[in-house]
């Protein structure tokens, strides 16, 4: 998304994209396709959040976040991670 469209008109009126994204658990059995890890990489959780353990430091996370953000847009970014984390925290609320 562009600033000029981020400033200007009714954002509401302009759909999102798809998440490109996929949640991955540990329970997940299937090859790591380019959806997952960037799923992995966009997810907080890695970091240490809620019930989750810490599995890489802060600086990584935000590094490979903000990698992927040049790589795919921040509109992008933002989509894939509320993706996953509605995926990793599960509510009876549709959100959308």
């Amino acid at each position: 998304m562009t600033r000029s469209r981020a400033l200007g008109g009714d954002e509401s009126e302009v759909p999102l994209p798809r998440p490109t994204a996929s949640f991955v658990s540990n329970e997940d059995e299937g090859a790591l396709t380019e959806d997952k890890v960037r799923g992995i990489v966009c997810n907080p959780i890695y970091a240490g959040l809620g019930p989750f353990p810490r599995m890489i430091s802060d600086a990584q996370w935000v590094r490979s976040a903000a990698k992927l953000v040049d790589e795919d847009g921040a509109e992008q970014f933002l989509v894939n991670l509320l993706h996953v984390l509605r995926e990793t925290f599960p509510t009876d609320q549709d959100g959308s």
